[in-house]
């Protein structure tokens, strides 16, 4: 449902600027990346996971030992600047020309992001990114205009409508109780599990399945995430004064992308799509 209103902007201002940014923000598992993929897909836009760049440099991070944050702090930052970030459209994330999209989302990635995002050094070298990152998706989603609709970008994160593009056309703020998002973060570990499952009988490989956490074990994570995020000294996770909140607890992943795509379309000033938009 919505908790707040949005103002529509004028026909003229969208198309005299050309370029049109959504800022997707919520907290973790709350199905932000999902969800800005499939509406840059809709509306022809760029789009840019934010969470991937963190979770590629808490990777970084893992792969050269440093657990402790403070006392090779300078290293981090320094692996973070000369590394190379490239966020696809399809789902792909990769770092350094090697495709990382898997190992970004193991338990040992999942247990250290939030100790990696709370360091003031790292959000500023991320941030760069983030722009870098995303005035390319720009460039591309110019090149690819049909003169119809304005080129842009979707990026989501957790502070990317407070901090990143603070003067986004469309700020939403996807929300969902713990629970469910702990029971969606389970449902995607075990698919993962089972087709990795699959693939090993196939190849006629004996493999024993790892241990996976519960729902309710998930459910904590979240909620401990939830508090770091929301807590930490710099860019905490925020909900911006003008931002729509969406709580999509019981909405289909349908609902929620039409809801969101059909907002931009307004704010550019063309007609909405979805009869299911709410």
């Amino acid at each position: 449902m919505f908790c707040r209103r949005w103002r529509p902007i004028s026909t003229a201002i969208c198309h005299q600027a050309r370029a049109f940014t959504i800022a997707i923000d919520g907290p973790a598992a709350s199905g932000k990346s999902s969800t800005a993929r499939a509406v840059a897909l809709e509306l022809g836009l760029g789009y840019i996971d934010s969470g991937s760049i963190y979770r590629c440099a808490t990777l970084l991070a893992l792969r050269n030992k440093i657990s402790d944050i403070d006392a090779r702090h300078a290293d981090l930052i320094g692996l973070i600047s000369h590394s190379k970030f490239d966020i696809r459209i399809l789902r792909n994330v990769w770092l350094n020309n090697e495709d990382v999209s898997k190992e970004i989302r193991c338990a040992d990635v999942n247990r250290f992001v939030a100790e990696i995002a709370r360091d003031a050094g790292v959000r500023a070298e991320v941030l760069k990114i983030q722009r870098s990152v995303a005035a390319n998706a720009e460039k591309k989603s110019a090149a690819a205009a049909d003169g119809t609709t304005p080129n842009g970008v979707v990026m989501d994160g957790r502070d990317i409508g407070s901090a990143v593009f603070p003067n986004a056309e469309l700020k939403v703020y996807l929300d969902a109780s713990a629970m469910a998002r702990a029971i969606r973060r389970w449902d995607q570990m075990n698919s993962a599990r089972n087709a990795q499952g699959k693939r090993s009988e196939e190849d006629g490989a004996q493999t024993e399945k790892p241990a996976y956490p519960t729902v309710e074990e998930i459910a904590r994570e979240i909620e401990e995430r939830d508090y770091a995020d929301i807590n930490r000294a710099h860019s905490p996770l925020r909900i911006a004064p003008d931002a729509v909140v969406i709580d999509n607890t019981n909405l289909t992943f349908e609902q929620q992308v039409h809801t969101i795509s059909d907002l931009a379309r307004e704010r550019m000033g063309i007609p909405r799509k979805h009869e299911d938009s709410i």
